[in-house]
């Protein structure tokens, strides 16, 4: 770890996103959100997948995760970090948008997000807390 300042908050997860174990994104689950949804998400950790588009709203990675919705939105910002639980996909919005169908908002994207705009459907994204080690 750097000499950088890290504090740690059960509200606030700091998590990064890594590309053939480089980091791409940082970003923070917000407890308060959806805290049922980012508690299972936390013990599934790190989660792994294939980069895929819905147009150009958001990207997202599957992670066979099954939870329930916990207070669905249709609106997001970009930057937000949300959960469909129809397919149980972790999405990142690329833009603000409003879509058909309620997903979990469960955070936000701390550091610049165009490098998400720019990633192929043979790229594998690895999401993770800040403090797990890569190996």
């Amino acid at each position: 770890m750097s000499n950088e300042n890290h504090f740690y908050s059960v509200s606030r997860i700091a998590i990064k996103g890594l590309l053939d174990k480089k980091q791409v994104l940082r970003g923070q689950l917000i407890r308060h959100l959806a805290p049922l949804t980012i508690s299972q998400l936390l013990r599934a950790f790190p989660l792994h997948g294939a980069v895929h588009y819905n147009l150009d709203v958001f990207c997202y990675i599957q992670t066979q995760l099954d939870i329930g919705q916990e207070k669905p939105k249709k609106k997001f910002s970009k930057g937000d970090i949300t959960l469909m639980t129809s397919s149980g996909s972790m999405c990142f919005f690329l833009k603000d948008a409003s879509i058909s169908y309620s997903m979990n908002l469960i955070g936000k994207i701390t550091s610049t997000i165009e490098v998400l705009t720019n990633l192929r459907p043979i790229d594998s994204l690895t999401i993770q807390t800040e403090i797990e080690e890569t190996s």
